[in-house]
């Protein structure tokens, strides 16, 4: 759950009272080619990594923890297995735990024992099955874009979309009947992480979450992370930045929205061979409404090094208008407007507020012509 994953320095809070028993311990089930196998018991650092607390090894096909640290409140715990990769992740809450080992995909291990951790197992199953299908989508995707079987591809896509709507429905579901536990930030994240919901849909299912449950730590990060998004919506401000052209002279946002009656800012570079395939389609945009006001400023992500490949790419692809450079790769200027992935683009209007984003191929024409006219 990679969500999951990337907010483990995150303490797991959750509404529900605490559980306790006399004893906290661990015990496992494993295959026998585990035998002798050692198995990390840890929680995550201060510094946001993996910190083992104690190791047990697998004997006759059991291992054993006992006892195992107490919490005050449930926090996210794991268990790595010699050999294996990844990790089991579950959430602790002093109650003792049965753990079952799959030695083929770690992911699928079980930890049963607390009506938390089976709240959490039966997302996690829903989670399991839709990770099935999807990795059996992509193979079957690659086997029809090899063989040219387009028809094929375009019934197998349109199948999938279905699918993907049936999952985040089920998600959504899930998050509803959770909005009083961790449970609801934990899978709005997943869905938030795999881009299967989109800032404003995100931002609703959110403010479904009761006010201590939005109070969570991980809420807050989830929080964070939307406003982030939302600062560079639709209808917000584009939030000034500069950088060198090829020449070496500092051009800001603020400078090239002020000559122009709508501009886009467009992140590409050298490197990225779905950038330049997009760029001769900006390039004939450009040509068509240059004169009725329309501007380009090219956001170049190019590393450390890349001056001249990034030059050469602005000449080859007969880019002609205004270009800036960090030389950052995904540097300030992408995290200042969450780009993490290019081609990205931010349609502005005369005020500089952002009037749409990543619009490709025609859809960029038709915006123009509903700007500026045909």
């Amino acid at each position: 759950m990679k969500f999951l994953y990337s907010l483990m320095i995150v303490t797991v809070l959750v509404s529900c009272n605490k559980e306790t028993t006399d004893k906290h311990m661990i015990n496992g089930n494993a295959p026998g080619v585990l035998n002798g196998m050692r198995v990390y018991y840890g929680k995550v650092g201060e510094n946001g990594k993996q910190q083992f607390i104690d190791t047990a090894v697998v004997i006759n096909e059991e291992f054993h923890f006992d006892p195992v640290d107490e919490v005050e409140k449930p926090e996210i715990r794991f268990l790595n297995v010699d050999g294996s990769n990844g990790s089991i992740v579950y959430l602790h809450d002093n109650n003792p735990v049965e753990v079952k080992v799959n030695k083929d995909s770690i992911f699928s291990s079980t930890v049963k024992g607390s009506k938390l951790n089976d709240q959490f197992n039966t997302y996690k199953a829903i989670q399991d099955e839709y990770r099935a299908e999807s990795k059996t989508f992509s193979q079957q995707r690659s086997n029809f874009q090899r063989s040219g079987q387009l028809e094929e591809l375009n019934t197998l896509m349109q199948q999938w979309k279905e699918e993907e709507k049936l999952y985040v429905s089920q998600a959504k579901k899930y998050i509803s009947e959770n909005k009083n536990t961790l449970l609801g930030p934990i899978i709005l994240g997943d869905l938030m992480s795999s881009k299967l919901i989109d800032p404003i849909d995100a931002r609703q299912e959110f403010n479904k979450f009761s006010a201590d449950v939005q109070r969570e730590e991980l809420s807050i990060r989830i929080d964070d992370y939307l406003r982030k998004i939302e600062s560079v919506g639709i209808g917000r401000k584009a939030p000034n930045f500069e950088g060198k052209n090829p020449d070496g002279k500092v051009i800001k946002l603020e400078e090239v929205i002020a000559k122009n009656k709508v501009t886009l800012i467009d992140f590409w570079a050298s490197w990225c061979g779905p950038c330049r395939r997009e760029n001769p389609n900006i390039v004939n945009a450009y040509q068509k409404y240059k004169d009725k006001g329309f501007g380009i400023l090219g956001v170049s992500l190019d590393k450390p090094g890349a001056e001249e490949q990034w030059k050469q790419a602005i000449e080859k692809d007969n880019l002609t208008w205004d270009h800036i450079s960090r030389l950052q790769y995904f540097g300030p200027i992408a995290r200042q407007y969450n780009v993490n992935a290019i081609p990205a683009a931010f349609l502005l209007d005369e005020n500089g507020v952002i009037v749409a984003k990543d619009l490709r191929g025609q859809q960029l024409h038709n915006k123009l012509e509903e700007l500026l006219g045909s």
